[in-house]
């Protein structure tokens, strides 16, 4: 969602230095990509230790058993870091990889002074079993500007409602079903963010009673709407919709059409599929992104080629992108494959080729 820090991370001067390692030896391969992955978190470059951050709560379901623990130990070390996203990206991936040995960090998190490490800490403490964790980003919903911000500019509408748009995709990604009834209400708000994030989150939560409500929102004014719309009916698996996601695909906004093709391939339909690999190819680098990220999340194997060939695109951020998708749809052929990833000359696309590693090491 848009609200979310992204994890773009700006450009990336070239190094001449690349990496490279036996992948014929996986226990070789796993060391050396977790060795790169803890000394990324200990990078000078901020940007790099972000990348690792999120990279490692990326990895999380599918992190080998052999590096869990070095994980939430180099994690909590990073969780006082300089920078607000780095302490973002690590309270984030400690949600994730954590246990009750990590609430202490988490919690202390609760008092950063950057607003969004703040909210992040909530959700953190939600997904380690926490209760309070919910409770706060409930209650955040109903509070006023100066208690959710320490911002100085506390009459900026702008910082306000970024706040709330993150703060409704957290309880959407704990799956809150008590902030249902308060997030189906806020469909209806005159500001496109808050009616965006929470058809997101919604969708998120899973909760299929939300779906006649959210259907209105695929003919919304706003294409970020729109496209939250049609991500939540793809998760919802709302097989009445079918007929409405197909008229999306006529939408005048490329990202919208897109985002109604992967919902269509959750809900079984191939077509959903073919549209996003055709999306490869878009001259807009920004639409070739979010389909090698669909692409990626979707998981069908059919379409390793296409996204193995972006390996080699011009653009790091594609590269970087293709390296989490394919780690994420876990054919072991890849391996090979991402060795370019290990050996790219920026280093945050050999972050992501390390994070895809793992992910396909630990299935």
């Amino acid at each position: 969602m848009v609200s979310e820090p992204e994890k773009q991370h700006g450009e990336q001067a070239e190094e001449k230095r690349t990496m490279s390692v036996n992948i014929e030896d996986k226990a070789q391969l796993g060391r050396f990509c977790w060795i790169f992955l803890r000394n990324a978190l200990k990078d000078s470059e901020w940007r790099t230790r972000a990348c690792a951050a999120w990279g490692i709560g990326i990895a999380a379901e599918n992190l080998p058993r052999e590096f869990l623990q070095p994980a939430l130990e180099v994690l909590s070390e990073t969780a006082t870091d300089r920078d607000g996203f780095v302490r973002f990206w690590v309270i984030d991936a400690l949600g994730k990889l954590g246990s009750e040995a990590q609430i202490p960090v988490v919690r202390a998190a609760l008092n950063d002074k950057d607003d969004y490490v703040r909210i992040n800490a909530a959700k953190a403490l939600s997904q380690l079993g926490q209760a309070e964790g919910s409770k706060i980003l409930v209650d955040t919903l109903e509070l006023t500007p100066s208690a959710i911000s320490t911002a100085q500019d506390l009459q900026s509408s702008r910082r306000v409602w970024k706040l709330k748009v993150f703060t409704i995709e957290c309880l959407g990604e704990i799956g809150s079903l008590a902030a249902i009834s308060q997030i189906s209400k806020l469909l209806r708000e005159p500001h496109w963010p808050i009616r965006a994030s929470s058809a997101w989150a919604l969708g998120a939560i899973g909760d299929r009673s939300v779906i006649q409500h959210i259907r209105p929102l695929l003919h919304d004014r706003e294409k970020l709407a729109r496209i939250s719309a049609a991500e939540a009916l793809g998760r919802l698996g709302d097989e009445s919709a079918v007929t409405l996601l197909k008229s999306t695909l006529a939408d005048e906004n490329k990202r919208v059409k897109y985002k109604a093709a992967e919902s269509l391939a959750k809900l079984g339909f191939r077509t959903g599929i073919e549209l996003l690999a055709d999306a490869l190819k878009d001259p807009d680098r920004n639409i070739q992104s979010m389909a090698v990220t669909a692409l990626g999340k979707l998981g069908d194997v059919a379409v390793v080629k296409p996204l193995s060939e972006k390996l080699e695109s011009d653009d790091w951020q594609i590269r970087a992108d293709a390296a989490i998708a394919l780690g994420r749809i876990g054919a072991q052929e890849v391996l090979t494959t991402l060795k370019k990833g290990l050996e790219d000359p920026v280093k945050n696309v050999r972050v992501c080729a390390a994070v895809a590693v793992l992910m396909l090491l630990g299935r």
